[in-house]
């Protein structure tokens, strides 16, 4: 199995791509609904996942850069393939990130944690929301 990870220049059909991959995924909307997934990622690298040169999954990396550190965060991800998707590219994905000082993850997908814990990421807040009615 040949994995590879290609760039790809940020375009309108990224957003549209990125915007349907999450269309109607309540389960997988850490803003709970206040924000669209493509909404703020022109700033951010796209990244696709090729297996065996067919693609199987794209992620977008958020840099945050703080007054002493260099913050990465993996903003999203989507993806299907015949095999571990965080297995075999996150350790690709650290790879690329690896001289930021740290790299970040929010989710909301139990299933997900579970997996990014046992690859030793930790959770370090936790986010309340109360939404406001609109008049």
């Amino acid at each position: 199995m040949m994995i590879e990870i290609k760039h790809e220049p940020w375009t309108p059909e990224h957003a549209a791509e990125v915007d349907k991959a999450f269309a109607g995924h309540a389960k997988s909307d850490a803003s709970g609904g206040l924000l669209a997934p493509a909404e703020y990622l022109d700033t951010c690298g796209f990244f696709r996942v090729w297996k065996d040169g067919e693609p199987v999954a794209w992620y977008v990396l958020m840099p945050h850069k703080h007054a002493h550190t260099l913050e990465i965060e993996i903003a999203l991800a989507h993806g299907r393939a015949d095999f571990d998707l965080v297995a075999e590219v996150l350790p690709l994905i650290e790879y690329q990130c690896r001289e930021a000082d740290a790299i970040r993850v929010t989710t909301c997908r139990p299933g997900l944690i579970k997996k990014l814990k046992r690859a030793g990421y930790r959770s370090e807040a936790v986010v309340l929301r109360k939404k406001r009615g609109k008049a």
